[in-house]
């Protein structure tokens, strides 16, 4: 675990008499991290920032598949677990998403979608809702083109708790990650179809205890 993203200082004034605080080590315990499930490390890598209780986690992915489902006449989705959280309580406090996604054949050349994030996989249906976007709500996607769109996509204050956070009962299983997405549906997307995932997935959470 790395702390650069958390070594940013204010300044004291010269004449104060205001004394500055030692920095403290919080280059530390990084037992308490998630991890990134074997079956996407070749194409995905999360980077840690913190300490024992405060995390950033960056998690870089290339070309990161994804298997798309055809729920007929309905939609078409698909979801891929990217990171598994330590057992416990955590407080999850918000996430981006900066990337694109692009369709492989029979997926249409100017699709529409939308993005989450959650805590489980995409499933049936027209919308992700519910566990499949209880961490990051759902955002459309631009309209692709050459099978490539864009998706980009941020916490909305308004989709969380009053504290503006979420808390997440890990403590008997420990909570996943999932990237998810819904494509409209179209009738060219049949049988057997994927996309890939090309991007960074960044969020902060708080580990808040285990029992």
């Amino acid at each position: 675990m790395t702390n650069e993203a958390f070594n940013v200082e204010g300044s004291v004034p010269v004449n104060s008499n205001i004394r500055k605080p030692a920095v403290r080590d919080i280059n530390r315990a990084d037992e308490q991290n998630g991890s990134v499930p074997v079956g996407v490390s070749a194409t995905t890598v999360a980077t840690e920032f913190g300490n024992r209780v405060l995390h950033k986690t960056v998690i870089t992915c290339t070309a990161t598949p994804i298997v798309i489902t055809d729920d007929a006449a309905t939609a078409q989705y698909g979801g891929v677990q990217l990171y598994a959280f330590p057992e416990g309580m955590l407080m999850f406090m918000g996430a981006t998403i900066d990337g694109s996604l692009t369709g492989i054949t029979p997926i249409v050349d100017a699709f529409d979608g939308d993005i989450a994030l959650g805590t489980a996989a995409a499933g049936t249906g027209a919308t992700l809702t519910g566990t499949e976007a209880d961490l990051l709500t759902s955002t459309a996607t631009t309209q692709a083109s050459s099978k490539v769109a864009t998706t980009d996509a941020q916490s909305v204050a308004t989709a969380l708790t009053e504290s503006g956070a979420r808390w997440l009962d890990g403590t008997a299983t420990a909570k996943k990650l999932f990237l998810n997405y819904v494509i409209d549906d179209e009738d060219a997307h049949t049988g057997s179809m994927s996309a890939t995932f090309t991007g960074v997935v960044s969020f902060c959470w708080l580990v808040l205890g285990d029992n």
